[in-house]
């Protein structure tokens, strides 16, 4: 299934062959960029909505990086099969269609796309009882080693103070709170104890922001706050390319983040 390279030792590792979709998205074009750029991932698909005007383009001239020789279909059927893969971070309706030809074709999935309904997590939940699935917000390792931070803290103020989340982010981005802000409430809810409701969200969306989030544990007199900046989206892309070397060849299950991190 994998092409194979030679490492620097001149051990043999394998090229794990991945397939993006919505390549002309910020995200999704940070991490071809990236794939490129490693020794380890081929892009070998790329693919977006019907009528897209890229369609039939070539995905390396999309991101700006010169033709990789990969051109971007509108049809997910007729390339999933050559893929190892799939990292979709597009839009929820094209997501779930997504999901759907992974399943049908035992592909694993990585889905950054937020903004899903509780009905639509389900079916990724459903989903991963046949073959691997990761649904990750946010793929920075600072965010997750933040997790575990939130996770600390909640626990040991539990019924202490209030927990309130600012999440800020770019004029574009469609969906408030963000996915990471409301992972940030589940993992606070549960080593509290405390319904994820009674947890506040303020979400900013103004001019370029990459992404800042800010958990602020207030008490009388006091308060403390953890907080996370991203300068630009490389980040994201490299956590998404250690989430592909995660991914590749893993059995069915639902994962996340936390299981690349470690």
């Amino acid at each position: 299934m994998y092409r194979r390279f030679m490492s620097l030792s001149g051990e043999k590792c394998r090229m794990i062959k991945i397939l993006v979709t919505a390549p002309r998205g910020h995200m999704d074009s940070l991490i071809i960029r990236e794939a490129v750029r490693s020794s380890d991932i081929e892009v070998a698909g790329a693919v977006g909505p019907c009528g897209r005007e890229y369609i039939g383009r070539d995905a390396g001239e999309l991101c700006g990086i010169g033709a990789i020789g990969v051109t971007v279909s509108d049809d997910i059927e007729k390339i999933i099969e050559d893929c190892d893969v799939v990292v979709d971070y597009s839009q929820v309706e094209f997501s779930m269609q997504v999901l759907e030809t992974c399943v049908r074709h035992r592909r694993p999935l990585i889905c950054g796309t937020t903004g899903f309904s509780d009905s639509q997590c389900a079916e990724f939940e459903k989903a991963a009882r046949e073959i691997p699935i990761m649904k990750a917000a946010n793929t920075s390792f600072m965010v997750q080693l933040m997790q575990n931070l939130l996770f600390d803290a909640a626990a040991g103020l539990a019924g202490r103070c209030r927990i309130e989340i600012i999440d800020m982010h770019d004029e574009n981005k469609l969906d408030a709170p963000s996915g990471t802000a409301i992972e940030m409430a589940e993992t606070m809810a549960k080593a509290s104890g405390r319904p994820k409701e009674e947890i506040a969200f303020h979400s900013v969306r103004a001019g370029d922001i990459p992404s800042s989030h800010t958990v602020i544990f207030g008490a009388a007199g006091e308060r403390m706050e953890i907080t996370h900046h991203a300068y630009n989206w490389e980040c994201y892309a490299k956590g998404a390319c250690d989430a592909v070397r995660f991914m590749a060849g893993r059995s069915k299950g639902f994962y996340t983040m936390a299981d690349v991190v470690g």
